[in-house]
């Protein structure tokens, strides 16, 4: 297996969860809705859906945009260099960023120094991080969050891949004039 990246769609989510709910039935967690003003699914959540905006384009259209936001898997991930007891590793085959819970002591500096705030603790205290559903990988499937995806806003491919889709999508952007 190749080295694997993701690539998260803003202009395609459209909140609908079913990656946080596919995430949760995967790791047997509890997968329920809460009713607002808590719009996440209570407990782990290894992914977190944030809308920002709205944002008017250049043809005065207004349009509500999401993005769903998990571990990036970082090529030089920081909580690697900041865990104090090496339990955030780097998969030699994948580049996967893990996490062997055993060695977390909970001191949370993963999460301090993520960009994306992705580290999530459960009621022990213990991070536990997206793993893309390495195992899934290896078996040739999709990660839940993206086979669970009907709008199709999640990939995980090669790094290749990535940098074809996202320059296809700026093409498109540029295309339909919404380059903001």
């Amino acid at each position: 297996m190749t080295r694997k990246s993701i690539f998260r769609d803003s202009e395609g989510c459209v909140d609908c969860k079913a990656c946080i709910i596919a995430c949760k039935v995967k790791h047997m967690w509890p997968p329920y809705n809460t009713a607002e003003p808590v719009p996440e699914p209570r407990g782990v959540n290894l992914l977190r859906v944030y809308h920002y905006g709205p944002v008017i384009s250049a043809d005065g259209k207004v349009h509500q945009p999401f993005v769903s936001i998990a571990c990036m898997h970082c090529e030089d991930a920081p909580c690697i260099r900041v865990c104090p007891t090496s339990a955030i590793y780097k998969d030699s085959e994948t580049h996967i960023t893990l996490v062997e819970e055993k060695r977390c002591i909970g001191c949370k500096a993963c999460l301090w120094i993520c960009p994306y705030g992705a580290p999530s603790f459960k009621e022990d205290g213990k991070m536990v991080l997206c793993n893309l559903c390495i195992d899934r990988l290896k078996e040739g499937k999709k990660p839940a969050c993206e086979a669970a995806c009907q709008a199709r806003a999640i990939f995980v491919g090669s790094p290749e891949e990535i940098a074809e889709l996202r320059a296809r999508k700026s093409v498109e952007r540029i295309a339909r004039g919404t380059m903001e």
